[in-house]
């Protein structure tokens, strides 16, 4: 990355960003050893993992988690029921047959390996330290270890975590190279560079775009600000990228990316047919400029930054202001304020984004934010109206710098503020639900004034005579402690705020509320009956066949796309291998034990006496079901009209001789 640039055949810093002038520029020298550091980052990693595998295997797979797992298995288990879609994430791919090799097929082994890489990604800062200073990049990797999108992100097994994680070492890679000039830097950062948009997920060949284009976009403005900042002309730098990118050895790594691209898809050969994913990948990128992740067209990518990470916008973009105001912009700043501006752009105008693929703005946001947090922690000088000690000569010093402790108990009193105006917005958020279906917002104030409305009222009242009084005890806070000190009290409680708020949201996302609730993450949720399902088939299992999983179980392909064989119901059924998927209804007539869609045709195609079991699959869900009256509920608790979710219901039909437990070589042979 072009910090320093050459004039007059010498080696010229043009931006300072070694991590000791900027520690003590931005006053961020901390007390403590090494090894106290290696702690905190030891703290943060156990934690981090914590949230990525905890209850890791509690909730269902989607159905685009399903597809790619159901090669995974199928490659290890021939004869597993149903097919299979090519994945279109070769990393995960690969991570699945090894872990599926070693734990068996399940949810847990399916998404370890991206919550491994989650954690890596959540520990990637470190590789940036030198520059960024001790305090930053720990703000950053906390960021990344602890907010909402990221934890989702990686406990989801779609190859978004690998693209990032990728993209990271990628531009480490890239920097290195841009100093050394060695060949193996920049062999590395080509096999990096391949993994994240080759290797990773579909969405990483726009990715690349957006970072080829941020890349320029910061090497101009850099160009632009030289003969002000650095009195230095601009046309150097530009000359001396364009120099760096010619001698870029791109013809002898050439062959490295094809090398990579074979031998990971393929597990070194073991596995040939893993070259498909590789090709799916790209289908489904181009795929996706046409066709919506979404069910309504939503551009869900963009949206699920300002839903789960309206607080880390603003802190991006005080960060970004503080880098401009106090001249501590560096290129990779640069670069990560035209990464985050391109990659919003990127999300909006890519109908193919998923939700998870708001990675691509959340990593830089953490960055820029990092430095505004980092300024939140500085020991101001607080300002003393009263004479310290009676006996202290010094009883007319203006400032002391031993109330450093004042922003921190402001911060607790901040943070206790926001969580009383928290659940006072939740408690209005469930009244408002109480309204009626057609409510606009031109008609809620006068709503407001009915008796039968009189308890939503009552809590708005509430909400705004708190965050009243939480500005007064603010005034009066800053009119003592002095008004720098104040707002870096609220900075810290707002970020307390965003961290606890961040946990919880991803738990409750991805966990919690996952199976039941309308989430950006998971517009087509799978039901908690989906497991019921399966727990009843062994129930079955252990009575007919002492417990070993070899039913004959027909499923019936419907029409509608609710039983697919290459989806979540397949996924279901991996552990039996004498399940067997038919076009027609016809085809199960008489059969033991059957799997349709509920459908009263179907039923009837069957032709016996058989006696049904009904099963919740999905629950759809889209943002054009929300409104004025229940998106306060939405956003804050997940909570909306039950009734306005589009149900997906199956059907496990037993034959009256399998229900009435006959054993198996009394029951008639049809």
């Amino acid at each position: 990355m072009p910090d320093r640039v050459e004039a007059n055949g010498a080696l010229t810093q043009a931006i300072p960003e070694r991590a000791d002038s900027r520690d003590r520029a931005a006053g961020e020298e901390i007390e403590g050893t090494v090894s106290v550091e290696a702690l905190a980052y030891i703290a943060l990693a156990l934690l981090a993992l914590a949230l990525r595998i905890g209850e890791l295997d509690t909730v269902s797979f989607t159905d685009f988690e399903a597809e790619g797992a159901l090669q995974a298995w199928h490659t290890i288990e021939d004869d597993a029921p149903g097919a299979f879609k090519a994945s279109s994430s070769p990393l995960t791919h690969v991570s699945q047959l090894i872990l599926f090799s070693l734990l068996g097929a399940s949810e847990f082994s399916a998404r370890l390996g991206a919550a491994m890489a989650g954690v890596a990604l959540s520990l990637s800062p470190l590789l940036f330290r030198e520059s960024l200073g001790r305090t930053r990049t720990f703000v950053w990797a906390a960021l990344l270890a602890l907010l909402t999108v990221p934890i989702v992100s990686s406990r989801t097994a779609d190859g978004t975590v690998f693209m990032m994680l990728n993209t990271i070492l990628a531009i480490w890679m890239i920097r290195r190279y841009w100093y050394s000039r060695r060949f193996s830097d920049a062999s590395w950062a080509v096999a990096f560079l391949t993994c994240m948009f080759l290797l990773s997920s579909p969405s990483g060949i726009p990715l690349l775009l957006v970072l080829m284009g941020a890349g320029w976009l910061a090497v101009w403005r850099t160009a632009i600000s030289a003969p002000q900042r650095l009195d230095l002309p601009g046309d150097d730098i530009l000359q001396l990228a364009v120099k760096r990118l010619r001698d870029f050895p791109i013809a002898e790594a050439a062959f490295a990316p094809v090398l990579l691209v074979v031998l990971t898809s393929t597990v070194f050969m073991l596995n040939p047919a893993g070259l498909s994913t590789v090709s799916e990948l790209i289908n489904r990128a181009l795929a996706g400029l046409t066709h919506s992740s979404s069910i309504d067209g939503t551009r869900l990518g963009f949206i699920a930054i300002f839903t789960y990470e309206p607080l880390l916008i603003i802190y991006a973009l005080g960060g970004a202001w503080l880098l401009w105001k106090k001249g501590d912009i560096t290129y990779i700043d640069r670069f990560a304020a035209a990464w985050a501006a391109i990659g919003a752009l990127g999300l909006l105008l890519y109908p193919g984004a998923r939700a998870t693929d708001a990675m691509w703005v959340v990593v830089p946001l953490t960055m820029l934010a990092s430095y505004g947090i980092t300024q939140l922690m500085i020991n101001r000088r607080v300002v003393l109206l009263w004479p310290r000690n009676d006996d202290d000569e010094n009883d007319n010093a203006l400032y002391a710098p031993r109330y450093r402790w004042v922003k921190w108990a402001i911060s607790a009193g901040v943070l206790m503020f926001l969580l009383i105006l928290s659940v006072q917005f939740m408690q209005v958020a469930r009244l408002m639900l109480q309204l009626p279906a057609d409510t606009t917002f031109a008609e809620l104030f006068p709503l407001l004034l009915e008796p039968s409305q009189m308890r939503l009222l009552h809590g708005i009242a509430l909400l705004m005579i708190t965050a009243l009084v939480a500005f007064v005890v603010f005034l009066l806070t800053a009119n003592f402690w002095g008004l720098g000190t104040c707002l870096q009290g609220v900075g810290l409680g707002f970020l307390w705020m965003m961290l606890l708020s961040g946990i919880g949201g991803a738990w409750n996302g991805s966990v919690t509320f996952a199976e039941n609730r309308g989430d950006l993450w998971r517009q087509r949720a799978i039901a908690e009956d989906a497991r019921l399902l399966r727990e009843t088939l062994f129930e079955l299992a252990d009575r007919d066949t002492s417990g070993f999983p070899t039913l004959d179980v027909i499923i019936v392909i419907d029409a509608e796309g609710i039983i697919r064989d290459d989806g979540v119901v397949a996924w279901l059924m991996r552990d039996f291998p004498n399940a067997r998927f038919v076009k027609k209804a016809e085809a199960a007539a008489r059969a033991p034990i059957v799997l349709t869609a509920q459908n009263d045709e179907l039923a009837m195609a069957l032709d016996g006496d058989y006696v049904g079991q009904r099963f919740l699959l999905r629950r759809n869900w889209s943002l054009a079901q929300l409104n004025v009256r229940n998106l306060p509920a939405w956003w804050t608790l997940g909570r909306f009209e039950e009734k306005s979710l589009a149900e997906e219901r199956i059907a496990l039909w037993l034959r009256q001789d399998v229900y009435d437990g006959i054993p198996v070589d009394q029951r008639p042979n049809y």
